[in-house]
Formats: structure tokens, sequence, C-alpha cells
């Protein structure tokens, strides 16, 4: 090679070197935490990430599974996270600082409202465990480990009179997916979830084994309610899963997907414009069922953690805000 060929070749490794490294500074590279595979956040997290990735230039979203709400805040509050998937209720009282959280959790912003997550804990039909009243002396799965929801559950079950520490024979933490199995092999009779429905792990159940969802003694639903803003009444209709042929009434709360306060506010403004377009909400929609409970029209609805301010100008350009 000649003197000017490896001038040549220097110069043209230069100038691929200059645009790699300028393209590379450009990348912006986020973590999205999610929740246990089974449950409903795994697959919407997933869906969030790659409808972002694939739309917004030089944005690139890894999504992360979890145990779930509670390592969700976590993450979030220690900066190992800049998106999560968390609930209303939960996201209000960390932000609060509130019990049974430490201090305030007041590093995540809020970016949107996405979809209900209802309360269904469930027991196969032969157990003959219809309500939180037949919770004595059973093996009880309480959620994931990390997650949030045994709280939940021990507190609708305190509102029965039932005491989990006295009256469970014994209390264990699975991911979604891992307790689908372990109460069709008999090792928990009772297990509790929450998420959007149709919820995979139990229709998946239910091709093979007849099971119920607890249902609350009557008129303690809408009491816990009353007592209790942070819960929404929700129903699970008739035929939402094989063999549940009249509809249930629970609780739940709103999933809604929250952000570190400390992303740009134009990135944040490019992201939820995407994820509330026609395009980004039939995405999601396709993604798993609960994608179909998003709208534009409920992104807004509830603020239980201060609106990030790339959120609040999206909608205030779309007459959801003031």
């Amino acid at each position: 090679m000649n003197k000017k060929q490896l001038l040549l070749l220097v110069l043209i490794l230069s100038v691929v070197s200059f645009f790699s490294i300028t393209v590379f500074a450009n990348e912006i590279q986020l973590s999205i935490t999610t929740g246990p595979m089974g449950g409903g956040f795994y697959p919407m997290g997933g869906g969030i990430a790659e409808y972002f990735s694939k739309t917004i230039p030089n944005l690139y979203v890894t999504a992360v599974s979890s145990g779930g709400v509670d390592e969700n805040l976590n993450r979030l509050d220690r900066g190992e996270a800049d998106m999560g998937l968390v609930s209303t209720g939960d996201a209000y009282i960390a932000f609060q600082g509130q019990e049974p959280y430490g201090h305030s959790y007041d590093q995540m912003r809020g970016m949107g409202i996405l979809f209900g997550n209802w309360v269904e804990p469930y027991a196969l039909k032969k157990s003959q465990i219809e309500s939180y009243l037949d919770l004595k002396d059973k093996i009880v799965c309480a959620g994931s480990p990390g997650g949030s929801m045994h709280k939940i559950f021990f507190e609708i079950c305190e509102f029965h009179g039932i005491n989990p520490e006295e009256d469970f024979k014994k209390t264990v933490y699975l991911a979604a997916d891992a307790a689908v199995q372990a109460i069709k092999m008999g090792q928990v009779d009772v297990v509790m979830e929450i998420a959007a429905i149709p919820t995979a792990g139990l229709t998946e159940l239910s091709l093979t084994h007849d099971f119920q969802i607890l249902k609350f003694a009557p008129g303690l639903r809408d009491k816990l309610v009353a007592e209790n803003p942070k819960y929404l009444a929700m129903d699970i209709p008739a035929g939402t899963y094989k063999g549940i042929d009249e509809t249930i009434e629970t609780v739940g709360m709103a999933a809604m997907l929250v952000c570190n306060k400390d992303l740009s506010e134009e990135l944040v403004y490019e992201m939820v414009k995407a994820l509330y377009s026609e395009d980004g909400l039939n995405h999601m929609a396709a993604v798993h069922p609960a994608g179909k409970g998003i709208s534009l029209e409920n992104a807004a609805k509830w603020e239980p953690v201060p609106m990030h301010p790339g959120a609040k100008k999206f909608f205030q350009e779309q007459g959801l805000i003031r």
C-alpha cells in the first residue's frame, strides 16, 4: 500500500469513526421496570419499550422483569430504572412516605394512566374456597417476591376479620407463572393476583383446571372502598375466564407509567405523545388485551404523583388538564 492509499484509508476510517461516535453520542438508552412473567405488567412494559424504540429516533428502551410494584418503586427511587409500571394506590402512598414506605419516594413523576388492575385471588373449585372468609388454615401464595400485592391482600383479609399471620397455615411468595404451577400441583391452596384482565396465567389455568375467584363477604366490598379511597370498585365480567359464569365484584387500582423526574421535558413529551397516539394505542391493544383499556381520555384522569413537565405539556395541548 503506497502513501496515498494509506492516507485515504486513514481518512475514511476517521470519517467513519467520527460518525459512529456522533451517532452513539446521540443515542439515548433507557430501561423500564415491568413485572413478573405471567402477569400483565410484563408484556405491557415490553410493548411500551418496543414502541418507543421503534418510533422515537435514537431512543432505545430495554424492558426489565421484576417482582412487581414494590420492586419497581424501589428501582425508580434508587435510580436503577428510568421508567416503570406502578399502581395508582401504591404510588400515592410511596410518594407521600406513608407506611409501609420509610421515606418519600419522590424521585418519580407521572407519565399517564394506563389500564385497570383487578384484585383476583383464585383457588381451584375442588378446594371449596369461595371467599376471603374461607382462608383459615390454608396455604396461601400472597404474591410475587418484591411485589406489593401481598399488602393489598392482607388488608382485604383483615377487613374480613382474617389475620394472615395467625390464621394462614403458611404464606409463600411466588412469581405469577410459578404460582399457577404451584396451585396445579396442590402445593398452595390460594393464589393472590392483581393484574389486567384477562390475566394470562388464569386463562392458561382455566384450560386444564376449574377454578374460582374469591368473593367479598356481602357488603364488604363497598365498605372497603368507602373507607379506603385508594381502591376502586371494579367487576370481573362473567365469561372473562372459562368457567367463570357470573360477574365477580372486587376492587382494583389503575396502572400507570412513571419515570425518573430528571428525564428531559422534551424526551418525556415525545414518549407520552407516541404512547397516546392512535398508532401507539393500536400497538398496545395488540400487545395484550389490557392494552385495549388504555385511552387518551383517561390518561390524565388521576394524578397520584406529580406529573412530569413533559407529560403535563402534552396533556395540556390535548385539553385534558389546565
